[in-house]
């Protein structure tokens, strides 16, 4: 890496330390740290040129990962908004990029996809919104659920069935012109701001259709997303290590650290050795995004390091007894939250689905 990228990153360790760490856990939207992320230029190190900074993903992942350890819901906002902006800023028509992409990259506008709804699952198999060209605008109805954002982000790229196609296409609607269903309190990342997004006879300009092939346009998110997700993944598994780590060197039993013990210490090599494996893998899947067929690249470390970050949470949590398993650490938090790395950007199965099938094809 260059020594402009090895400053930023490090600068984003140090930014890291900033973010208010506690807020999310009651359930806040963590706009103050998005805010500040926004301040320091990290909305734009992924998007390319000449709207962002066009930096190797190298960069992205190792950014998302220095926040991820101090708060994850800001990582899982931070990744659904560069990951929906690449989508955005890959599909959407000129006058629409003049319209918004500065205002996303700068972070004064906050953009995300919806999706998922409760017919079809994660898959999108079944799609009941519709949208209905009626003169100059799109009509658009329907309910999304568990979506990232909801009444918090300010743009949603909508997966809808549209009227007289075959395909699903993407329309950008402004929150203004959404409601808010059922909020979702969940297991961990409890910050994210989880819900139904509802849609009611929304009046959108016919300027706003995105692409008429959902399929592409999550290809794109997918990839962005699942890298990010990998990368806090990682910022878990190592935060977890870490706070383990510095308990175990300083927490007595007798006249004995608990680290000096030998079961700990088998522990704690395997979880490094884990970390080291992520890192990695990480890495070369962030260097093939670029190229023409990132997609098997980024599954893998998807599903590896997903799967080996909570393995690696589960060992911190065991050999810090009571004190992980209370807030005394963070352990238990990272425990909890490294769960939604395994449901977003499509699930884990499906992860696991997609690159069996292009091992056998």
């Amino acid at each position: 890496m260059s020594e402009e990228t090895e400053l930023i990153i490090q600068s984003s360790s140090e930014v890291a330390k900033q973010l208010d760490s506690t807020s999310e856990e009651q359930g806040i939207f963590p706009r103050k740290n998005l805010e500040l992320l926004a301040q320091q230029g990290f909305m734009g190190i992924l998007i390319p040129k000449p709207y962002g900074m066009g930096l190797p993903a190298r960069v992205f992942v190792d950014v998302v990962k220095n926040i991820a350890k101090v708060s994850p819901s800001t990582a899982w906002i931070y990744v659904t908004h560069v990951a929906a902006t690449m989508a955005f800023n890959t599909f959407a028509s000129q006058s629409l990029k003049d319209k918004y992409m500065n205002d996303l990259v700068n972070g004064k506008l906050l953009i995300g996809a919806a999706g998922t709804e409760s017919v079809g699952g994660a898959i999108n198999a079944v799609l009941n919104t519709t949208a209905e060209l009626k003169g100059d605008k799109y009509v658009i109805n329907g309910n999304k659920t568990f979506i990232t954002g909801v009444g918090e982000l300010d743009l949603f790229m909508i997966i809808t069935k549209i009227v007289g196609q075959q395909k699903p296409g993407v329309i950008l609607v402004e929150k203004g012109q959404t409601k808010v269903g059922q909020k979702f309190v969940s297991l961990g990342m409890k910050g994210v701001s989880w819900g139904e997004l509802i849609l009611e006879n929304a009046e959108v300009s016919k300027d706003n259709f995105i692409v008429d092939d959902s399929v592409k346009f999550l290809g794109v998110l997918g990839r962005v997303g699942m890298l990010g997700v990998s990368a806090i993944s990682l910022g878990l598994a190592e935060g977890a290590f870490e706070e383990a780590l510095n308990h175990v060197k300083s927490r007595k039993l007798g006249q004995n650290t608990l680290g000096s013990f030998e079961g700990v210490q088998i522990y704690l090599a395997e979880m490094s050795a884990k970390i080291e494996a992520m890192r990695q893998l990480l890495y070369y899947a962030a260097d093939q995004l670029s190229t023409q067929n990132p997609l098997p690249a980024v599954l893998k470390a998807r599903i590896f390091i997903t799967e080996n970050a909570l393995d690696v949470i589960d060992k911190a949590l065991r050999i810090t007894g009571g004190h992980g398993f209370s807030n005394a650490l963070k352990i238990e938090k990272y425990y909890r939250d490294a769960r939604a790395p395994m449901l977003h950007f499509q699930t884990l199965e499906i992860s696991k689905k997609v690159l069996g099938g292009i091992l056998v094809s």
